[in-house]
This record gives C-alpha cells, sequence and structure tokens, in this order.
C-alpha cells in the first residue's frame, strides 16, 4: 500500500523508482558497494529494503539491513550486525572460530573479543552471495578510520560480501565517495545514486493511485503538490491521514505540514549536534528563504550577526548542501531542498530546544 508510513519492502510498494531499483541491483552483480544519497523523506531506506529483498528473490543472494541511527561506536555496530544475523529466517554458513561461538542460538561474542577484528572475521567468513545494507552510515563517524579499514579489509578479501549504504554526505560518506591516497577504499569508491524528488507528474501520479488503492476519489492533486513539491515521504504522510485515517483535506495537509516540521527540526537539531557556530547555521536557512547568490546570503547574515569570515560562511554553506539542506545550482544560487524547510522559524530554534 503506498500511503502505508513504514519503509516499503517489496517491489510493487515503491512507485516511481524503477530505474533507480534496476540501477542498484546491476551495480551490485557487477561487484560494485553503493551509496544512496538524497535528502530527507526521499526513499532511502525503502529504495535500500526492496533492493536487498530482489537480490534475496531474484538472485539467491542472503541479505540484512541495519539502521546506524544512534550508533557512534563499533561494539554497537558489531552487535546490530549480531542481532540482525541471528534474526534471520535464512540460514548462513558462517566459518567463524576466532573471536566467536556458534550455538543454537546463533553466533555470539567472545569476551574481551576486539570489534574491529571481529566484524573483519564475520565478514570474511561468510560463504555465499551476502548483502548488507547499512542505513545513516554518516552516524559512526566517531570510529569512522576503524570503519573504513574493515570495509577496506572486507573488499580485499571477500568479494561475495557486497555493501548498499545510505547517508548524508558527510564524515564516514563522504570519505566512501572521495576516499583519500591514504583511505583502505582508495580507487575502489561505490557507485553513487543519488535520489531525487518526484516530477510534477509522477507526484500526482504517486497520490492518484495510492488513493485508487483505497476506493478513494480525490481531485487535489495540485493544491498538494504545491504545497509538499515532490517529496514522497511528505505525499504518502497526507495520503495516510486523508484516506487512511479519513480527515478532510485542509486538517489533512495542514497536519503534513506540522508533523513535517517536527521532523524536520528533529533532523536539523541533530546535525547541528556537531557544529561550532550553530547559531550560523540557523541564520543561514533563514536567510536563504529570501535571498540564494552567496555575496546576498553574506549580507543578510551580517545584518543579524555582525561580520562573518567569507570562508567561515562557505564552509557552512557547504555543510548545509552535504547535510541535504541546501542543493547549489549551477550558477551558484543556493535553494533550500525541502518546502517544509522553509516554513521553519530558524531564528526560534536552538541545539537543545526546538519550537516553533
Amino acid at each position: 500500500m503506498l500511503f502505508d508510513l513504514h519503509p516499503k519492502q517489496n517491489r510493487e510498494e515503491l512507485f516511481g523508482r524503477d530505474y533507480e531499483i534496476e540501477y542498484v541491483i546491476n551495480q551490485i552483480l557487477s561487484g560494485n558497494w553503493v551509496i544512496i544519497g538524497g535528502q530527507r523523506e526521499i526513499g532511502k531506506t525503502s529504495l535500500m529494503k526492496v533492493v536487498i529483498n530482489e537480490l534475496r528473490k531474484k538472485y539467491g543472494f542472503k541479505g540484512i539491513y541495519v539502521s546506524l541511527r544512534g550508533v557512534r561506536s563499533l561494539n554497537s555496530l558489531l552487535n546490530l550486525i549480531i542481532l540482525e544475523l541471528n534474526k534471520s529466517k535464512t540460514q548462513i554458513n558462517l566459518r567463524v572460530s576466532i573471536n566467536f561461538v556458534v550455538g543454537s542460538a546463533g553466533i555470539e561474542l567472545k569476551r574481551n573479543a576486539k570489534a574491529a577484528n571481529s566484524l573483519i572475521e564475520l565478514f570474511n567468513s561468510i560463504q555465499e552471495e551476502f548483502v548488507i545494507g547499512i542505513d545513516e552510515v554518516q552516524e559512526i563517524s566517531k570510529a569512522s578510520r576503524q570503519f573504513l579499514d574493515v570495509l577496506g579489509n572486507v573488499f580485499s578479501t571477500n568479494p561475495k560480501v557486497k555493501f548498499i549504504f545510505t547517508g548524508s554526505y558527510v564524515g564516514v560518506t563522504k570519505t566512501l565517495i572521495n576516499p583519500s591516497a591514504s583511505s583502505p577504499l582508495h580507487g575502489r569508491p561505490p557507485a553513487l545514486l543519488n535520489l531525487k524528488p518526484f516530477n510534477e507528474e509522477l507526484s500526482k501520479g504517486f497520490l492518484r493511485k495510492g488513493m485508487e488503492e483505497l476506493n478513494v476519489r480525490f481531485d487535489k492533486e495540485n493544491e498538494v503538490v504545491k504545497k509538499l513539491d515532490g517529496i514522497v515521504g511528505w505525499l504518502t504522510l497526507f495520503g495516510n491521514f486523508y484516506a487512511i485515517r479519513r480527515m478532510d483535506f485542509k486538517e489533512a495537509l495542514n497536519l503534513t505540514l506540522e508533523e513535517g516540521k517536527k521532523i524536520m527540526i528533529e533532523e536539523f537539531n541533530h546535525f547541528l549536534e556537531s557544529k561550532t557556530n550553530k547559531q550560523l547555521y540557523l541564520i543561514v536557512m533563514e536567510t536563504l528563504k529570501f535571498v540564494n547568490r552567496w555575496k546576498d546570503i553574506k549580507r543578510g547574515v551580517e545584518i543579524k550577526m555582525g561580520k562573518v569570515d567569507d570562508k567561515e560562511l562557505s564552509l557552512a554553506l557547504d555543510a548545509l548542501i552535504n547535510g541535504n539542506f541546501v542543493t547549489r545550482g549551477e550558477r551558484r544560487e543556493y535553494t533550500i531542498t525541502d518546502p517544509i524547510l522553509k516554513d521553519i522559524d530558524f531564528e526560534k530554534l536552538s541545539s537543545r530546544n526546538a519550537f516553533i
């Protein structure tokens, strides 16, 4: 069902992404790892889960999915991987002995085993075609060097293991896309697929098909798309409110905007956690509602904050782009990516308390 709020699992549930599904599958079958990028609520997790499922059903792969949201260490990642392997309904032949014990309940980590060595042993012990989906990979930034060492070892040692990542273009994700000469993955970057919002036609088609599935008559696609653009997460949320919960049109649209703001405020505060000059990012976002050229942005920011160094402003804009909050056009015009972001009063946000 298109208006189900959970990430999609099956291909028939994922609207308008046939090209993207085939692209990722072909990259994996060709031996490449893949990074799925794009702004929030654009469907990265759904695409990853559908691809893993397609690889299982059609190509005999086994696989697991893990989300790194809130994960900061290799130990936490290792525990998640073990949990998912043990939960998996498919029998997996693992040749582990050094850092693990294999029993009737699955695999267990030996006491005092090191996380990096254990991950390397675990991944390299897999004897079958296997795909591992790692969602929000940028979250493991505090252990990024060790994690990259693990990935470099697996890439060189076990071609049967393939990875699909999603994430913002910061930290680990950025290093994966553009590995430096000293990186364990130098010369072996994953293929990058950047998910785009639906165009107007696809957005309306998504709403029509979702309404048809639920036998709901609907003729206000233009108004919804004007407010929510082609962001599939927001279109899905509106459809759920209107067609499943049977709210009236205005209530469903207004609640979508309000819920969307809450989600995006949480995301932006999460983004700000690692930033020193949080106020600069907030003022830049507020300024971008009115101007889009660098010199005008600088002028607007300095009206609110006083003198701002050129380099500091450029770094802030780059970080917002990498975090998928802002895009930069061919003419170096900066635009807020999501229509719901434009409705947030960034001057009223703080890193510890967010309100509209």
